[in-house]
């Protein structure tokens, strides 16, 4: 499905290498079957392969960790990027969770329950 998007060979396997690189084609089917426009699809790509290639530089080809993710995006020193980041990790969350290791949602403790 990349193939869409992206014609360059060296653009292709640059995408498909990385933490995220087998999923590169199922997140491009993603944006192509939501309507997506080529221009915005092959940036929001883009931004998912930078983060790829960074988590797999911190955990190989491992699940990805909550650590890893908020040390990628702590890496943007303004807002507008990290916002972007963040937006075209959500794409890849949904379509690919099994990469990702879902955080243990906290417990807040009842101030009124029984002891």
């Amino acid at each position: 499905m990349l193939e869409f998007y992206f014609s360059y060979r060296g653009v292709l396997k640059r995408l498909r290498n990385g933490a995220l690189g087998a999923e590169m084609d199922r997140i491009a089917g993603h944006f192509f079957s939501l309507g997506y426009k080529q221009t915005s699809a092959k940036l929001y790509l883009s931004r998912i392969a930078r983060f790829s290639h960074f988590a797999a530089a911190h955990c190989g080809s491992g699940p990805i960790g909550e650590a890893i993710v908020d040390c990628y995006l702590h890496s943007f020193t303004t807002d507008s990027p990290r916002i972007a980041a963040v937006s075209a990790l959500q794409h890849a969350r949904r379509v690919a969770p099994e990469r990702f290791i879902a955080s243990a949602p906290s417990v807040v403790d009842d101030p009124d329950a029984p002891l």
